[in-house]
């Protein structure tokens, strides 16, 4: 009866480390996937911060070239009195700034800016989805 005993722990023992292995090998696999992931979708928020602030940017340019334009007479003055600056972002993202002319009161203010935006200039088009039963005949 002792000798049958002995078997059996030793193939409890294998099966427990068998288990163990595969366990710890899978939480590997998990881990490694789950890395990879972030990796890719931190590379992908940092290309589009990127691009933001590459297109902001070109807005300052934009607003550098206007306020020139401004300060030597050359700029027309809208109708509204209202400029429209924009630049692409991406190619679904424009980033769009309103700029408001000022009258001249004694300081050098020649325009306000009221406000930027980033737009997509896509429109959304959901996915209309499967057709499901709804009881009826």
């Amino acid at each position: 009866m002792g000798k049958g005993n002995k078997g059996a722990g030793v193939g409890m023992a294998s099966v427990l480390l068998i288990v163990m292995v595969l366990a710890f090998t899978t939480f590997g696999v998990l881990s490694l996937v789950s890395a990879v992931t972030d990796a890719g979708m931190s590379k992908k928020a940092a290309d589009t911060a990127a691009a933001y602030y590459k297109a902001e940017g070109e807005l300052q340019k934009q607003l550098a070239v206007l306020d020139g334009d401004l300060l030597a007479g050359r700029a027309e003055i809208p109708e509204q009195g209202l400029w429209e600056l924009k630049t692409d972002v991406q190619e679904v993202q424009q980033l769009l700034l309103i700029v408001e002319h000022r009258e001249e009161d004694g300081s050098n203010k020649r325009f306000r800016v009221l406000w930027q935006r980033l737009v997509n200039t896509m429109d959304w088009n959901p996915d209309p989805g499967i057709d499901i039963w709804d009881g009826g005949m």
